[in-house]
């Protein structure tokens, strides 16, 4: 049954969940609220059954009887208001370290799902709308949730406390207040249910609301937003969607008070039928003036707890449709875990033959292959670069043989074993990859270059080693805090350093994984000529002992490879030393005439066809 069908029916087992999973973070501080709550409810039941004592007491006094009668009832009923109103309190505060101890558990379930979840997952649309929904109700739906079930717990235990002091009053009169409030609960819970169906089809909107939102805010997108002017067009597209949004949540106010209206209008005619039923028993001698008093208050208090109790079931039933969403999201970890996981086969220290055969791939979000029937291998100590157009495939075969993508066919061969048999966590903890989009961790450099192994990342020496090699530690010498400065504006007392020091950074990131298999896709597209330059001229001193596989546009760094290998539309068309490709006079001459063609021109290269690639 889809979600948004759910039926009130099913509140117990929904109550159960949202049980199961306050138990999971805070068992303890649950064990303690329901405590309270128990304690509450008989405080509240002393209250009535005191309530007509002391009433009694008051009209004895009334027609000349001795007014000590009193004193007991007073002292019993003060006991019971005081008791009551402390158990509300300490309710109160500790549902709020519930809440937070709830919200960090749930926040720490969607992060360990998203952490295991494969590469690929991340290129469809739908486990974004999933991780959106889970994500954003998983930080506040909680807290509702722990509202309601406390609300739930409250509502049940007092209206239960109160109801069997009303039972002792007059039976009937309680079978009547409890009527009253069953409108009350059939409207609270289909109300939940036109919310929840609503937020489901708002999430895609949502989610591009949030994405123009990070644009407009971010400093990697303020420079462009700035050049292009573009603060006006973000925000009315941003302003575009909130405009939706704020629609539909009218309609969806709408439709939630027209179902408020209807449950209060027949509570309140079930509410008054059951004070004309007093009166009738009032009038009728069958109960007494002190009774009726007592009845009348419990009818009070009886109400109050049966709203509250509908009020907390709708918004434990409103939360735990989303929590729906929550628990289906965690599930699917097993899942994701064994669709990243090969075998668990351990790959051996280093390999003599890296290669990928006959390898196919296909992104979800394409109807064409990305790669078809790519070929290539990677010696031990070689180094070996990719090249090709636009779009070609080359960092898409460069992710596979990191072990980021599962061939969709083909294999990839560690001296002939099938990498497929291994764990992939070690299979890639034998890779270090230097992406062109490289991540700027806006932390400290220790923890920036510490990241690329952060099982040794308190190596201090090994740190300043990677980033003597990466041609940054100066950078680093000459900062107050040395390797513990932070780096990026974004935190106060943030270094800012240039897009060429943060490559050197990712670079030195690299170098600090000490793996036998490097990838460099557009490793010094940050860097000025003469680093560049120096860069590829120490390339095998730098990764001595190592297999380097590198991507790049510039042809001239590439000439000194062991061997190149050129793709087209995801083929591998060629491969050979620089020599043996210009001797064929295909693409890769081409290519390579026409790039420098352009600096014979003018002296500047033109990028404006080969730039940066993102397959």
């Amino acid at each position: 049954m889809p979600v948004g069908n759910r039926k009130a029916r099913e509140l117990p087992g929904l109550v159960a969940q949202a049980v199961k999973l306050v138990w999971s973070a805070a068992r303890r501080e649950l064990v303690f609220t329901l405590g309270l709550q128990a304690v509450s409810s008989v405080a509240l039941a002393a209250e009535v059954l005191v309530a007509r004592e002391l009433l009694s007491a008051f009209l004895q006094v009334g027609h000349g009887g001795s007014a000590n009668g009193v004193a007991l009832p007073l002292v019993a009923m003060t006991a019971a208001l005081a008791l009551g109103a402390f158990t509300s309190t300490a309710s109160n505060e500790l549902q709020r370290v519930l809440a937070e101890l709830v919200t960090r558990h749930a926040a720490g379930r969607v992060l360990d799902v998203a952490v295991a979840a494969d590469l690929l997952a991340f290129e469809t649309p739908t486990f974004h709308d999933r991780l959106q929904r889970a994500q954003m109700h998983g930080a506040t739906r909680p807290l509702q949730m722990v509202t309601g079930l406390v609300m739930v717990a409250r509502g049940l235990l007092s209206a239960l406390g109160v109801g069997a002091a009303l039972l002792f009053i007059q039976p009937l009169f309680l079978l009547l207040v409890v009527a009253a409030y069953v409108p009350v609960w059939l409207a609270a819970t289909r109300a939940s249910r036109v919310s929840y169906k609503r937020h489901v089809e708002m999430t895609e909107k949502d989610r591009r609301r949030l994405y123009l939102q990070m644009v407009l805010t971010r400093k990697e997108e303020a420079k462009e937003v700035r050049t292009f002017d573009l603060g006006g067009f973000f925000r009315q597209r941003w302003d575009d969607l909130y405009e939706w949004r704020i629609g539909q949540l009218r309609e969806l106010m709408r439709a939630r008070l027209r179902l408020g209206l209807a449950g209060s209008a027949a509570m309140s005619l079930l509410t008054a039928g059951a004070v004309a039923f007093l009166v009738w028993l009032v009038s009728s001698d069958r109960i007494s003036i002190a009774g009726a008093g007592a009845a009348a208050g419990a009818l009070l208090l009886l109400g109050g707890q049966l709203q509250s109790l509908a009020g907390g079931a709708a918004r434990l039933f409103d939360s735990s449709l989303f929590i729906g969403d929550f628990n289906s999201f965690v599930a699917s970890m097993p899942r994701m875990v064994a669709h990243s996981h090969g075998g668990g086969g351990t790959p051996p220290e280093r390999f003599e033959v890296l290669r990928a055969e006959d390898v196919y791939f296909t992104y979800p979000s394409r109807g064409t292959p990305s790669l078809v029937g790519a070929s290539m291998e990677v010696r031990s100590g070689e180094v070996v670069a990719l090249v090709g157009e636009n779009g070609s495939g080359k960092t898409t075969l460069a992710k596979v043989l990191a072990g980021l993508y599962r061939p969709g066919a083909g294999k990839v061969l560690w001296d002939g074993l099938d990498t497929s048999a291994f764990d992939p966590h070690l299979w890639r903890g034998k890779v270090a990859v230097l992406f062109q989009d490289y991540v700027r961790y806006m932390l400290s450099g220790k923890d920036n270059i510490g990241a690329g192994r952060w099982q040794r990342s308190e190596d201090i020496a090994a740190i300043e080693a990677a980033a003597a090699r990466a041609g940054v530690g100066g950078l680093f010498a000459s900062l107050p805090e040395r390797y513990d400065s932070l780096l990026g504006p974004e935190f106060l007392g943030g270094v800012d350093i240039s897009g060429g020091q943060w490559q050197r950074v990712a670079l030195a990131r690299a170098f600090f994984r000490d793996a036998p298999f490097i990838i460099l896709d557009e490793p010094t597209a940050a860097l000025d000529p003469r680093s560049e330059a120096e860069l590829f001229a120490n390339i095998r001193t730098l990764f001595r002992g190592r297999s380097t596989l590198f991507i790049s546009h510039r042809f001239s760094s590439v000439r000194n490879a062991d061997r190149i290998y050129v793709l087209s539309e995801g083929r591998v068309v060629e491969s050979g030393t620089h020599d043996e490709l210009m001797s064929l006079g295909r693409l890769y001459a081409e290519l390579f005439t026409l790039q420098a063609k352009t600096y014979l021109d003018d002296g500047q290269p033109d990028h404006s066809r080969y730039g940066a690639s993102s397959t």
